[in-house]
């Protein structure tokens, strides 16, 4: 055929077959499949939104008209389901009636289904035959040498229906939960309901007038048309009927359905057979459908614990047309990766959409959650809808899920479980597109779980504390706050000789050396302080913690011009951490953050390990007017000299310049938490004349604005640049800063 001749393409938007619902994806699937392979090869699908868009060279009333007067239907048939009607015991009046008028059809267009009705017919006889009835029709432990029977005498036509609706294993049968049981959901048989359903359409007695309205409805969204009171099944739970669906409210059980809609959902169905026979194994160890997973319960305002859930089937949806055979291999190869291997739960597909382990050219997937609601009816809930889109965030959290996992292998305590689900959330928040936000939410709840894996004995033992060689850069990829600054500040605090961090002194996690030189971590019974941080211990345990490095556990005591008995400085300053400017340490010294939101995000960056960044990743603060307290004692506590000079010299005078370290007295932290800062203002002043820099205040002056000891001991860990350790002296002292660049105090080593 020329251009010239060739017929021109139409493009439908079928508002009919929306992807908000599973009837309707399946439909716009069993709709692509048919018309394919009976009226016109060249037809194509994609999605706008959730609107399936036909592209062929039919106009919508040749549509219309091809599914009412020549559409051939599949063999969809369930001869090891006792409701299928193969039984033949007037159990199934409706199912029996339904499969008689198929036998008795001379329409054309029925010839396939009418030769694998016979067909199945055979197969009841000949395993009747071998005496395999039992039950309303089968033996339970002949259902798989039936179903072999049926693989073995139905033609290939027929096979599609059977590779969805039943898997067989080495010794029995397993079933999808987007087909129920076998193809039952509940009482519903699906090949019984959809022979029925073609009866009303298609059938001798069928009218017209009727199944072309019911087929305008089901394709472009007409909603003038009355529906049928019968049930709808699992695919579409909006129209499924019962409380508030009509006046007679709970006594009318009847759904509204669409004859179409289920013939043409079931027809959707078979193109997830495509993926069966490639599959040895299945991530649900149920079925081998594509993108299907085990459930999560998290993402959706419903989930529940406990509520009994199938699986969930996550569907997707592309903005190009595609032919047939372009989404039998989508579907074919259901490609979902995360952490290099298929996604097995709806969160690790949650996170495989995220980090692009799927197909390119999807738009996004839709998710359904099959549960059992409405009594022991399996619906297919839509839950959410997930673009297909890269987030950062993804990366850092490869590790820690993979710490989750382990976790959820272990028989947990309620307290760690709820932890848990809670972290789970923050994951699934991340990963769906809550940015940093939703980020900043899994830190605090992963330091949380963390803290009470911690603290439970039957977890602990059997668990170690999580750790990775490659922490994430979560300063990089949370939203600055202030309370983060501070947090990262102390989690990043070490020396890496001798192996020594905070983490060790604030949280139950301990570092031993491991084989081959590596650091290993383990629990510890409790903390180094005797507490657990939060935001009413915070203050506390960060001031004992700068006492416990001060007096090293079995230490000799320092001796009065401190140094130890070996005559070695002693120091309580790290010399790894992030470095802050000195404004943000003295807004915590002066309690003005958010102790609890701290102490959180403490408790997040202890877990997952913090790396300390450089320079010019500082919140930019403005230079404050500095506590004196504050500013007397910051010159003991560092890791550099500070470059100094006498005031008055002209700038190009350097005879007197100087250098001084001052090294602080080991019982000022202590003597801060018992008795405040009073207790050591004379001493500090002291010390600061002794190493050259003499005081322009008096020991009263440095308590005359109040600060509380416990919170000035924490906040003197914290690293700040040489340059605002210079400053702070100039504050009290009668020096100046040396006219020369300043090393940059905690720069990445």
């Amino acid at each position: 055929m020329t251009s010239a001749t060739a017929p021109a393409i139409r493009t439908h938007k079928l508002a009919g077959l929306r992807a908000d619902t599973l009837a309707g994806y399946l439909g716009a699937l069993g709709l692509l499949r048919t018309i394919t392979a009976q009226k016109d090869p060249a037809a194509r699908l994609a999605w706008s939104g959730d609107v399936a868009v036909l592209s062929t060279s039919l106009s919508a009333d040749e549509l219309t008209g091809w599914l009412v007067d020549e559409y051939a239907p599949s063999p969809i048939v369930s001869p090891w389901n006792a409701g299928s009607g193969f039984a033949g015991n007037g159990k199934s009046v409706t199912a029996e009636k339904a499969l008689d008028a198929f036998r008795r059809s001379e329409q054309p267009r029925f010839a396939g289904l009418r030769a694998v009705i016979e067909q199945a017919d055979q197969v009841v006889a000949i395993a009747r035959e071998r005496g395999w009835e039992g039950g309303p029709l089968w033996a339970a432990d002949r259902k798989a040498d039936v179903v072999r029977l049926c693989r073995a005498r139905l033609s290939d036509e027929a096979l599609p229906w059977l590779d969805v609706a039943v898997t067989l294993t080495t010794d029995d049968v397993r079933f999808s939960p987007l087909t129920g049981t076998g193809g039952n959901f509940g009482r519903q048989e699906l090949s019984a309901t959809f022979l029925q359903r073609l009866l009303l359409v298609a059938g001798p007695d069928a009218r017209r007038a009727k199944a072309w309205a019911w087929a305008q409805a089901a394709l472009f969204g007409r909603e003038d048309v009355p529906y049928l009171r019968d049930t709808v099944g699992q695919y579409d739970p909006g129209r499924a009927g019962g409380i508030l669906s009509s006046p007679h409210e709970k006594a009318d059980d009847a759904g509204f359905a669409n004859p179409w809609s289920l013939i043409l959902s079931l027809e959707g169905t078979l193109l997830f057979a495509s993926a069966v026979t490639r599959r040895n194994h299945t991530a649900l160890g149920e079925s081998a459908l594509p993108f299907l997973t085990r459930a999560s319960a998290v993402g959706y305002d419903t989930a529940a614990t406990g509520e009994e859930v199938k699986g969930e089937q996550w569907i997707p949806l592309w903005p190009q047309p595609a032919g047939l055979a372009e989404v039998e291999h989508l579907l074919g190869e259901g490609r979902a990766q995360w952490n290099g291997r298929q996604a097995r739960t709806g969160l690790e597909f949650t996170l495989a959409v995220a980090s692009l382990g799927v197909d390119r050219g999807l738009s996004a997937f839709r998710r359904f959650v099959i549960a059992s609601r409405l009594g022991q009816n399996p619906l297919a809930v839509p839950v959410g809808r997930l673009p297909v889109q890269a987030h950062s965030e993804v990366e850092v959290l490869r590790a820690p899920y993979e710490w989750l996992q382990r976790l959820k292998r272990i028989a947990l305590p309620a307290g760690v479980a709820t932890a848990l689900r809670r972290t789970e959330q923050s994951v699934y928040d991340a990963a769906a597109g809550g940015g940093g936000a939703a980020l900043a939410r899994f830190v605090i709840e992963f330091g949380r779980l963390h803290q009470t894996v911690g603290k439970s004995g039957a977890v602990r033992g059997q668990l170690g504390p999580f750790y990775t060689t490659k922490p994430g850069d979560w300063l990089a990829l949370l939203p600055d706050s202030d309370e983060l600054w501070i947090a990262a500040g102390f989690a990043s605090l070490q020396d890496p000789q001798p192996d020594r961090s905070l983490c060790g002194l604030v949280s139950r996690v301990q570092a031993q050396p491991g084989k081959y030189g590596r650091r290993e971590l383990t629990w510890s019974d409790r903390t180094a302080t005797r507490l657990d941080l939060n935001g009413a211990t915070l203050a506390t345990v960060l001031a004992q913690a700068h006492r416990l490095c001060t007096f090293p556990a079995g230490s000799p005591s320092p001796n009065a011009v401190g140094e130890d008995d070996g005559g070695r400085v002693v120091s309580s300053s790290f010399q790894q951490g992030q470095v802050l400017p000195v404004g943000l340490v003295q807004d915590y010294a002066l309690g003005k953050l958010d102790d609890q939101l701290t102490a959180d995000y403490l408790n997040g960056l202890l877990a997952l390990g913090c790396r300390y960044t450089t320079a010019a990743a500082w919140p930019r603060t403005p230079k404050p007017l500095l506590h004196p307290m504050l500013a007397a004692l910051l010159p003991f506590y560092g890791t550099t000299p500070l470059p100094l000079r006498p005031v008055g010299l002209p700038k190009d005078d350097h005879s007197a310049d100087f250098s001084t370290r001052p090294v602080a007295r080991p019982e000022w932290i202590t003597r801060l938490l018992a008795a405040g800062p009073s207790s050591i203002s004379a001493d500090v002043l002291r010390w600061l004349s002794i190493n050259g820099c003499p005081p322009v205040l008096e020991a009263a002056d440095l308590t005359r604005m109040p600060i509380d000891g416990a919170r000035l001991a924490g906040a003197l860990l914290l690293r700040v640049p040489s340059s605002h350790r210079t400053r702070a002296v100039i504050h009290v002292a009668a020096v100046a800063a040396q006219p020369t660049s300043q090393p940059s105090e905690g720069a990445r080593s």
